[in-house]
């Protein structure tokens, strides 16, 4: 009796293990040098007059950031920034909206921070105000060297 139940458990665990999912490949890890750059471009538009300090912006990313012939940052991609300054217009001067980028979003979810090259638009006389629409380039660098992982 002894042996027929071992003999029925050895087979379970064999068709188990038979049928069981295969283990997924490991995934890859490529190392984002700090400095590398990012092309960004926004997805809204913001007004001197309407944007208050602190309000975030979204971005996408322009084209695919490599690391070690693998893709990182996918074109597409999410990308924060946020209005760091606003300068209003004045008699003499014309109104100035400071923008940073702080995090884009990696292949494997994670937000790597930027090295915001802030980027400032003015208006283009003085007494008006400044602005920008969908579609403004920026550009921005990985602030520190990252581990990715990637399939």
């Amino acid at each position: 009796m002894k042996n027929i139940l071992f003999s029925a458990l050895v087979c379970a665990l064999t068709l188990t293990q038979a049928f069981a999912a295969p283990t997924p490949a490991p995934l890859k890890k490529c190392t984002l040098p700090a400095g590398t750059l990012v092309i960004l471009q926004t997805n809204e538009s913001g007004a001197s007059d309407a944007a208050t300090v602190g309000k975030l912006i979204n971005f996408t990313v322009q084209t695919d950031v490599m690391a070690e012939k693998e893709v990182v940052i996918r074109t597409g991609a999410l990308a924060i920034g946020r209005v760091k300054a606003i300068q209003p217009a004045t008699f003499n001067s014309a109104a100035q909206l400071t923008i940073e980028l702080q995090h884009v979003q990696a292949v494997d979810g994670q937000m790597i921070s930027l090295n915001g090259n802030e980027q400032t638009i003015q208006g283009a006389f003085p007494n008006q105000g400044a602005g920008f629409n969908p579609g403004a380039m920026i550009t921005a660098q990985v602030m520190n060297t990252v581990e990715i992982k990637v399939n």
